[in-house]
């Protein structure tokens, strides 16, 4: 029996997961799925060793707090992996988790497969990884095209993929009458806030944000906003906050559920984001939009002075296109004036509108329009016949 070991350590990698899972069965590579998933993978019936959710922890400080408990069910994977001796261990993101367990896995002398599904951000902090990413991986494979280039001078066999977002677009099936759903009014001037999906988050970009949009809305009362809500429990957090800025919730402003989250990055006008993943889906959307990210004390501190990151760009659209494309304010303090005059320079400015959104389009070519996992499964399918 031919069988694949895969962890997922998050949500994102719960859905790439489910996705390979789908791809490797095609091409009938394995027989039997085990491993670490959350609901996506189990509905793919992966033989649960360990739930996905037993590891979600995000944050520096969040991470120190459960570390007991993550090198605990460390050694409880590696131990599986050992046990069940599967031909190939797919490894999906989580990086400072998985390339510590390829690692482990080398020294206790396993033989199988090992790959990489998603590269550790190396081009941004964490060079040395690449040593330990060649001393162990069989096959490493890439979601952004620029990644392959940090490996060229090492014997590793790295892929570029494609990007699992542009898949996730091309399969999203818009909702056109989500606005009546939502009871948002036919508005050509509706501006998206994006705080994050962690209450971390929303305490730390919500406030701003919403100062921000309420100076705007002053300048120009036709504005409307409609504030994605990641998740049910975050609804009161984001209530509270709204009732504490000047903005009337369901006249000014919109709750929308990030079930409609790309609905609402298609008909909105221009956007105001969190850093992260997001700032690419809005790109791809071709959406004029302003990115921020406030860093708290401590991840200021470890950034700078652990991790010494010192980017030209953090938001991945513009180091994506090696220029400024998004306007972007990250750091311990932001100046919501320049927020303000940013975002109103986005919202009614054609001509940057226009240079923003051809490079949004630049942009979706960079990245090209292949199938993800069914480049990963024809990848890993090569690995096994080798």
């Amino acid at each position: 029996m031919s069988k694949c070991y895969l962890f997922a350590g998050e949500a994102s990698g719960d859905l790439h997961g489910s996705r390979l899972m789908q791809a490797l069965r095609k091409r009938s590579c394995f027989t039997h799925f085990r491993g670490v998933g959350g609901p996506l993978m189990r509905a793919q019936h992966l033989e649960i060793f360990l739930k996905m959710e037993n590891f979600q922890v995000m944050g520096f400080s969040d991470v120190l707090r459960a570390l007991p408990k993550l090198w605990k069910l460390f050694y409880q994977v590696r131990d599986d992996i050992l046990r069940t001796n599967p031909a190939c261990v797919v490894l999906i993101d989580y990086p400072g988790f998985n390339l510590r367990l390829a690692r482990a896995l080398r020294k206790k002398g396993f033989k199988g497969k090992i790959v990489q599904y998603i590269c550790p951000t190396v081009w941004a902090h964490g060079k040395h990884r690449i040593k330990t990413m060649v001393q162990t991986l069989d096959l490493l494979l890439t979601i952004y095209p620029f990644e392959a280039a940090y490996f060229a001078h090492t014997p590793l066999k790295v892929q570029y993929i494609g990007n699992p977002l542009v898949e996730n677009l091309a399969r999203h099936s818009y909702q056109d009458n989500w606005m009546q759903r939502v009871g948002i009014p036919s508005s050509s001037d509706l501006i998206a806030i994006f705080p994050g999906s962690r209450k971390g988050e929303i305490i730390r970009h919500t406030a701003q944000q919403l100062q921000t949009a309420a100076l705007l809305k002053r300048r120009h009362p036709q504005l409307l906003f409609a504030l994605s809500c990641a998740h049910e429990e975050l609804k009161p957090a984001l209530e509270q906050a709204i009732s504490q800025s000047s903005l009337q919730l369901n006249q000014d402003i919109y709750l929308t559920p990030s079930q409609f989250n790309y609905e609402l990055m298609r008909d909105s006008r221009t956007a105001l984001a969190k850093s992260g993943t997001v700032s690419l889906e809005l790109a791809l959307h071709c959406k004029p939009s302003l990115i921020l990210y406030t860093l708290t004390s401590f991840n200021y501190f470890v950034a700078k002075y652990v991790l010494r990151l010192n980017l030209p760009h953090y938001c991945i659209v513009n180091i994506l296109r090696q220029k400024e494309v998004f306007p972007e304010l990250i750091g311990r303090q932001l100046d919501t004036q320049a927020l303000l005059n940013k975002l109103a320079a986005l919202h009614f400015d054609e001509n940057l509108r226009q240079k923003l959104k051809e490079e949004c389009m630049a942009l979706h070519n960079q990245l090209g329009s292949c199938q993800p996992n069914e480049a990963a499964s024809k990848a890993i399918e090569e690995l096994l016949i080798c």
